[in-house]
């Protein structure tokens, strides 16, 4: 019985393992002089993993999921980004020529639907942070 039960516990770790985003690892992109470069990140989390709102952060749209992100290029200007979910979650920030940005998203999902929030990072921040997630491409 104890070594069904265990068996049945390593098989589930086992799965939950290979959860996450697959695609390529972060590699910092060339800021264009006259451009800024985005990233929009979300780190792993279990509970929250079924859930993958859509967002839009400037001129692109993407339904992340845990353990992704997306970079884009930027013109300088306000940034917005919107989360599609029961409380729109909103962040706006002012990107300049040549620099990154890091914006993390958390999702907090109940029974009751998803709740968005956006955080700008610091560049030193976001940029350690982001290495633990994985490309992802699926832009609608």
């Amino acid at each position: 019985m104890i070594r069904n039960l265990i068996w049945i516990i390593a098989g589930i770790c086992m799965m939950l393992a290979g959860c996450g985003v697959q695609g390529e690892a972060y590699q910092p992109r060339a800021t264009p002089g006259s451009q800024s470069v985005i990233y929009v990140y979300r780190p792993y989390a279990f509970l929250s993993s079924q859930a993958t709102p859509m967002i839009t952060c400037a001129h692109e749209s993407i339904e992340l999921e845990s353990g992704g992100f997306f970079e884009f290029v930027a013109d300088s200007g306000t940034v917005t980004c919107v989360a599609a979910t029961e409380a729109t979650a909103e962040l706006k920030f002012d990107a300049h020529a040549g620099e990154q940005y890091f914006i993390r998203e958390d999702v907090d999902s109940s029974a009751l639907g998803s709740h968005v929030r956006f955080k700008l990072k610091d560049a030193d921040v976001g940029s350690d942070e982001i290495r633990e997630c994985r490309q992802q491409g699926i832009k609608q």
